[in-house]
C-alpha cells in the first residue's frame, strides 16, 4: 500500500473515531466545570478539563478506552504549571517545588534517611484545586450542623495515602476552643484526585499531605472569599 495513502486512512480512522465521540459537561462540588468526551461504547475517550468558577485552567489531560494517557497538567491559579503527568510512561514529568513546599507532608517511617530522601506523595491536581474540592465538602459538612456559621475558620485540609495512592481526606480544626476533625468525602462524577503515594529507591511509603486554608462563613456574599490558602 501507498505510504501516503496508508497515513491518510490512518489518519482518517482516527478522525472518525473522534467525530463519534459526545461531549460532556458537568459542575463539580466547588462550581468548577469539568468537560469530557465519552464514545458510542460510554467509555471515556478525548479530551478532559476542568476549569474554575472563574474560568481559568485547573486541569488538561487526555483518556483513551477509560484510561488516562499521556500528559496531563495541573495550573496554579496565575496559569502557570503546577504539575505535568505522563500516564503512558508513568512519570512525574515536572512539579512546581515552591507551591508544594507550602504542603506539610509527613512520612510514616522512623527511617531518617527514608524521611530526608523520599519522593512526597502527590495528587494530580493542583493544590488550589485540592483546596477548593476538600474545602467545598468541608464547608457542606459545617453548614450541615451549623447553617448560622459566620465568620472565618482555619482548617488542616488532610489526604492520607497508602502505599498504593489510594486516599482516604479529613478536615481538623478549631471549635468552641477545642479541636475537632470531620471526615471527608469526595465523590464527584468522573473525576477522582489520584496520587502518585510517596516512595523511597523504588518502595512505596503511606504518608499525610496537609494543607491549611481558611473557609469564609461570611453571610454577605460580596464580601466572602470561599476559601484561601497562602500559594
Amino acid at each position: 500500500m501507498n505510504t501516503i495513502f496508508k497515513s491518510l486512512l490512518i489518519t482518517s480512522v482516527l478522525s472518525m473515531g473522534a467525530l463519534n465521540n459526545v461531549e460532556k459537561t458537568v459542575e463539580l462540588s466547588d462550581k468548577s466545570k469539568l468537560v469530557y468526551n465519552v464514545g458510542e461504547d460510554k467509555k471515556l475517550n478525548g479530551a478532559f478539563t476542568i476549569s474554575s468558577v472563574e474560568n481559568k485552567l485547573l486541569l488538561r489531560g487526555s483518556y483513551k478506552e477509560d484510561q488516562r494517557s499521556g500528559n496531563w497538567y495541573c495550573f496554579n491559579p496565575d496559569g502557570s504549571v503546577f504539575l505535568r503527568y505522563n500516564y503512558d510512561l508513568k512519570k512525574l514529568v515536572s512539579l512546581d517545588t515552591a507551591a508544594i513546599k507550602k504542603v506539610d507532608v509527613v512520612l510514616k517511617t522512623d527511617d531518617k534517611d527514608v524521611k530526608k530522601n523520599a519522593m512526597i506523595p502527590v495528587p494530580i491536581c493542583s493544590i488550589e484545586q485540592y483546596v477548593a474540592l476538600l474545602g467545598s465538602e468541608f464547608e457542606r459538612k459545617i453548614m450541615a450542623e451549623n447553617k448560622s456559621a459566620e465568620g472565618t475558620v482555619s482548617a488542616d485540609l488532610i489526604a492520607s495515602v497508602d502505599e498504593n495512592g489510594k486516599a482516604t481526606y479529613s478536615a481538623v480544626y478549631m471549635a468552641g476552643g477545642a479541636k475537632a476533625a470531620k471526615k471527608l468525602i469526595i465523590n464527584e462524577k468522573v473525576f477522582d484526585i489520584e496520587w502518585i503515594p510517596a516512595s523511597y529507591q523504588g518502595k512505596n511509603i503511606a504518608s499525610t499531605f496537609t494543607v491549611n486554608m481558611m473557609a469564609d462563613f461570611s453571610s454577605d456574599p460580596t464580601k466572602r472569599q470561599r476559601f484561601m490558602w497562602n500559594y
